[in-house]
C-alpha cells in the first residue's frame, strides 16, 4: 500500500492517510498497524527511502492533514478540526472541509496552523476524553496566536463511549461502516442534516479556555512540567567470574591500574583470542548437524573519548598481538633465507636440466640422432624439480589496519586461519562503508565475519589471487554520540545486519569514583596470557581430541554429554522465548546472531583451557555455561545500544533541557538559535527540532508561529517560549 511496510513490530497495516501539499502533491504518509487484540501503532512515514517510505516525522512545525481541501476552501467557508486522520477522513467522505495535525492528543502545539490564518470560521470537535478536551484546547491557543484568528466554536456530540471521536458517532447510525472506506451513500443525508444541526447550536469557547489564553504571558497557560532523565537503560555490571580464569588476575591489573571498566580490556582479550584460533577450528554445536560456527567475533568499546580510556583498555589485549606478530616476524626472516637458498638451489639445478637439453637436441652422429629416452628422462627431471620449487616465504600477520579488498584478500591468502583488523576509531569505517564506493568493501566484511567464505580476486596486471578462506575479526571503540545516528538509520530500514554482528559491543557505565594508581603491572599473568596465545597460534587441534571429516575439512570440535544439555536448553529458550517475544526489530535480529555466539564463545573458553592445559577433547559444560553467562551480560548492553536508537530526539531533549535549566537560552528563541551555538548533539536542525518536540510534550516548552507578512517572503522561523518555571 502505496510504498509502506506491511507490518510494524509484528502488526500488520490496517490503513495509510496520505499527507498533501496545498497543490494536492503527497509529501508523507500515515499508516495504522493494528494486530487482532486491538493494540496499535500510528506511524508517519515522512522520509524517502527511493520508492518506498521510511518511518519519521517530517522536520520542522509538524504538517496539516487535509491542507489541500483547506486550500481549496473559501476563507468564508466554515472548517472542521477533528483529532486524528481516521476522523478527518470520514468528514472528506462527508464533502466536509476537515483538517487535524500529525502526532495525535499531544503534538498540537507542534503543528504549523499559519494557513487557518484569515479563515473565518472554524469548529473543533473533541474526542469524549480529556486527552481530546487539551488537544482541542491547544489548537485553540495555537489559533488564537495568529495574526489574524478564526472565529473558534465547539461542536459536542452525545452518546459518544470514553474515548470516542466523530467516527464512533457515525457509527451510531452507520454500525456496518468500517470507519476507513467511504460514509454510505444512502446515509450521507442523515449525516450531513445532523451535522448541520449541530453547527447550528455549537457552543462558544469555554470562558476557561479564554483565560487560560490570556495568562501571565499573554499566550499561554502553562501546567507543571514533567521530569526529563536520561532514559539509557541500565546494563549488568561484569563480574570477575564471567572472565576465564587463566585472563582473569591480567585484566583485573589492567582495568585496576587505568580505573576503567573491566569490559572494554576484557572484551579486547576475548576477541584477540578468537582472532587468533580463526579458521583453524571451528564448533559444530549440535550433536549430528554439520553445522558449524568459526569463533572469529567482532567487538566494539562504546564509551565517551578521553573519559573512560577505551583505546589503552583495547590496546593492553592488542600488544600481546603485536608480541606475536613480531616474534613470527623474526622466524619469517629465517623461513624467507631458507626459503631463498632453496629457491636458488633448485633454479641451479632446473639450469643444468636447460644445457643437458641443449646438448641432448643437438643428437649424436651424422645424422643428428635425438635419444627419445634422454629426452622424457630430461623432461621428467624437469617436472619434478618444478613441482619442488619451494614458494616464496610468507610471513603470518595476526593483525591489520587494511581494508581494502585486493590487500586483505592476499593477507587472507597468506594467512588461512584469518586476521584482526583493528581500529581505534569505527566511526570513519562505518561512514566509509555508508558510502556508494564503499559498498563492495563493506559487502566484504560482512562475509569474512561468517569466518568460513572464500574470494578470488581477478585483476588485470596483478593475476587471479585465490583465498579459499575469508576469516575476519574486528575490533574498535566508538563514541555513543556517532554510533547514535548509525543505530537510528538501521533502525528506520537501512539495516543489513552490520550492527548485529558486533556481537560483543560493550557500553559500560562511567565509574563513579576514581583513585590515584601507581603500581608495577603484573607481568607474570600477562605472560601467562601470552603463552596462551602463542600456544593456540600453534595448537595441533586434532592432536587436542578435535574431528575431522573424511575430506581432511577444518578440524571441529562439539559439545560433550553435558554441554550439549546446556546448549539444547539455552538455544531453545532462545528461539521459542527471547525471540518470538521480542518487539524491538533490532534486537530481535541481535538475538539471531546469539546461534553463532554463543557456541564461539564456549569453544574460545575451551580453547584457553586447552592452551593452559587444563582441558581437551570435548568443548565442556562448564564453558557451555560461561558462554551462557555471557551472552546475558551481552544482551544487557545491546539492549542499551538499541535503546539509543529508538528515541534519539529525548536524548537531545536531556541536553537541551540542561541548556534551558542552566539559562543559557533566551526567551523565547528558534531552533536556529540553539544550532548556531554549536552545543554537543544539538548542532543541526534536525536534532534541535526533535528535542523541542518533545520538550513541549513535557510542558518545558510551547511553539508560536507568525504567519507571514503582507509583504511576503520566508515564513518566520517558529518561536520557542519556555516554561516560567524556568525563567
Amino acid at each position: 500500500m502505496n510504498g509502506l511496510p506491511q507490518t510494524y513490530h509484528g502488526k500488520p497495516l490496517i490503513h495509510a492517510w496520505e499527507y498533501c501539499a496545498k497543490d494536492g502533491a503527497a509529501f508523507g504518509l500515515v499508516g495504522r498497524y493494528q494486530d487482532g487484540g486491538g493494540k496499535k501503532d500510528i506511524v508517519p512515514f515522512f522520509k524517502r527511502n527511493g520508492a518506498d517510505w521510511d518511518t519519521g516525522a517530517p522536520d520542522g512545525p509538524r504538517p496539516l492533514f487535509g491542507l489541500d481541501r483547506l486550500a481549496r476552501q473559501p476563507r468564508d467557508e466554515a472548517v472542521f478540526i477533528v483529532e486524528g486522520e481516521k476522523a478527518a477522513a470520514a468528514l472528506h467522505g462527508l464533502n466536509i472541509c476537515a483538517v487535524t495535525s500529525l502526532g495525535g492528543s499531544n503534538a498540537a502545539s507542534k503543528a504549523d496552523w499559519t494557513p487557518f490564518n484569515g479563515i473565518d470560521t472554524v469548529y473543533l470537535t473533541p474526542d469524549n476524553d480529556a486527552p481530546g478536551e487539551r488537544y482541542a484546547q491547544d489548537v485553540y491557543r495555537a489559533l488564537m496566536a495568529l495574526e489574524s484568528p478564526p472565529t473558534v466554536k465547539i461542536i459536542r456530540l452525545e452518546g459518544l463511549p470514553d474515548g470516542g471521536d466523530i467516527v464512533d458517532w457515525l457509527q451510531n447510525h452507520a454500525p456496518d461502516w468500517d470507519g476507513y472506506t467511504l460514509f454510505p451513500a444512502e446515509s450521507k443525508p442523515w449525516a450531513v442534516a445532523e451535522l448541520q444541526a449541530k453547527v447550528t447550536n455549537a457552543e462558544p469557547v469555554p470562558e476557561s479556555w479564554r483565560m487560560a489564553h490570556s495568562g501571565n504571558d499573554g499566550l499561554f497557560s502553562w501546567e507543571p512540567p514533567n521530569p526529563i532523565a536520561d532514559r539509557t537503560p541500565p546494563v549488568q555490571v561484569l563480574p570477575p567470574e564471567l572472565i576465564p580464569e587463566p585472563y582473569r588476575a591480567w585484566l583485573a591489573d589492567v582495568s585496576h591500574r587505568m580505573q576503567t571498566p573491566p569490559d572494554f580490556a576484557v572484551i579486547s582479550a576475548i576477541v584477540v583470542t578468537g582472532s587468533v584460533i580463526g579458521a583453524g577450528c571451528g564448533i559444530r554445536p549440535k550433536r549430528l548437524d554439520d553445522f558449524e560456527v568459526i569463533p572469529n567475533l567482532w567487538g566494539a568499546c562504546i564509551g565517551r573519548p578521553s573519559v573512560v580510556l577505551k583505546s589503552p583498555s583495547m590496546k593492553e589485549p592488542m600488544a600481546l598481538l603485536d608480541r606475536l606478530q613480531a616474534d613470527y616476524g623474526e622466524q619469517f626472516k629465517l623461513d624467507k633465507a631458507a626459503a631463498e637458498f632453496d629457491g636458488l638451489t633448485n633454479d641451479a639445478m632446473l639450469d643444468d636440466v636447460k644445457v643437458r637439453l641443449k646438448t641432448i637436441a643437438k643428437g649424436k652422429g651424422k645424422d643428428g640422432v635425438v635419444n627419445s629416452g634422454d629426452i622424457a628422462k630430461l623432461k621428467a627431471d624437469f617436472v619434478e624439480l618444478s613441482a619442488k620449487a619451494e614458494p616464496e616465504a610468507a610471513r603470518r600477520l595476526f593483525k591489520t589496519n587494511e581494508t581494502s579488498i585486493q590487500s586483505m584478500t592476499v593477507l587472507q591468502n597468506q594467512n588461512p586461519c584469518g586476521i584482526l583488523f583493528f581500529r581505534d576509531e569505527l566511526t570513519g569505517l562505518l561512514v566509509k562503508w555508508d558510502r556508494e564506493d564503499g559498498a563492495e568493501e563493506r559487502a566484504y566484511f560482512l562475509q569474512g565475519w561468517n569466518g568460513n567464505g572464500s574470494y578470488t580476486d581477478n585483476k588485470i596486471g596483478r593475476g587471479i589471487t585465490d583465498a579459499k578462506n575469508i576469516c575476519i575479526s574486528l575490533l574498535g571503540g566508538i563514541q555513543p554520540d556517532k554510533l547514535n545516528r548509525y543505530l537510528y538509520q538501521a533502525l528506520h530500514g537501512d539495516n543489513d545486519g552490520l550492527m548485529q554482528r558486533l556481537q560483543l559491543a560493550v557500553w559500560p557505565d562511567e565509574p563513579e569514583h576514581w583513585e590515584l594508581v601507581d603500581t608495577v603491572p603484573n607481568k607474570a599473568d600477562k605472560q601467562r596470557a601470552y603463552d596462551i596465545l602463542k600456544a593456540l597460534a600453534e595448537l595441533d587441534f586434532i592432536g587436542h581430541g578435535a574431528e575431522r571429516d573424511e575430506d581432511d575439512s577444518r578440524p571441529f570440535f562439539r559439545f560433550d554429554q553435558d554441554g550439549q544439555t546446556v546448549f539444547n536448553n539455552w538455544l531453545t529458550k532462545l528461539q521459542t522465548v527471547k525471540i518470538k517475544q521480542e518487539e524491538n526489530p533490532l534486537m530481535a535480529e541481535h538475538f539471531g546472531k546469539f546461534r553463532s555466539l554463543m557456541p564461539s564463545l564456549a569453544l574460545i573458553f575451551h580453547c584457553i583451557d586447552m592452551a593452559d592445559g587444563k582441558a581437551r577433547g570435548n568443548v565442556s559444560a562448564q564453558a557451555a555455561r560461561l558462554a551462557v553467562d555471557w551472552c546475558g551480560y551481552l544482551e544487557s548492553h545491546a539492549r542499551r545500544i538499541y535503546a539509543m536508537a529508538q528515541s534519539p530526539e529525548h536524548a537531545a531533549a536531556v541536553k537541551l533541557a540542561d541548556k534551558i535549566k542552566a539559562k543559557a537560552l533566551p526567551n523565547p528563541f528558534t531552533a536556529k538559535t540553539v544550532y548556531d551555538k554549536g552545543w554537543h548533539g544539538l548542532k543541526d536542525k534536525g536534532e534541535v527540532t526533535a528535542a523541542c518536540n518533545v520538550l513541549m510534550d513535557e510542558n518545558w516548552l510551547m511553539m508560536a508561529r507568525k504567519p507571514i507578512g503582507k509583504s511576503g517572503g520566508r515564513p518566520p522561523l517558529p518561536e520557542y517560549h519556555i516554561n516560567p518555571v524556568f525563567l
